[in-house]
């Protein structure tokens, strides 16, 4: 069965996830599609980033496009995009209490074991970026949100 998602289920499966992809357009009329760990607060979407390009490209042009998945296999799936403006926080208080709850939820997440063992990688010195990059708390104002799902019905 395939079908569209209520609003509420939209919000809950938006609240359940940490873990979304962000959709924006860079300078060179490139689509970018990062993975970002978020929090709902049930009208945005709160999460952070250095400096860089995608923070000079959300900044060019606020636009963006936000997914969510959760995929128990390949019948049995909810998929949520969110369409968004993008919009730093920096007003010092709010962008203290929005990065605190954000942490907050990620160290809460319940993290599969086999996870939690870092990836082998063959990594130069000059592929690492600088720790002393300006850490950017930004929300994604919320303008329309959809979801489908499907679930395999059981005989």
């Amino acid at each position: 069965m395939l079908g569209w998602l209520t609003p509420s289920q939209i919000d809950a499966c938006l609240e359940r996830n940490a873990i979304g992809r962000i959709g924006y357009l860079a300078e060179n009329n490139r689509v970018f599609i990062i993975p970002v760990t978020y929090l709902f607060d049930g009208a945005s979407i709160i999460a952070h980033s250095r400096e860089g390009d995608k923070i000079d490209a959300l900044r060019n042009s606020q636009e963006v496009c936000f997914q969510v998945d959760e995929i128990a296999d390949h019948q049995n799936w909810q998929s949520i995009l969110v369409w968004g403006t993008y919009e730093e926080i920096t007003q010092q208080k709010e962008r203290y209490y929005a990065l605190d709850r954000l942490i907050r939820k990620i160290n809460m997440l319940n993290i599969h074991q086999s996870a939690t063992q870092p990836i082998d990688l063959d990594i130069q010195a000059e592929q690492i970026l600088v720790e002393a990059e300006k850490n950017i708390v930004y929300r994604i104002r919320i303008k329309e949100k959809t979801g489908r799902f499907q679930k395999q019905e059981h005989r």
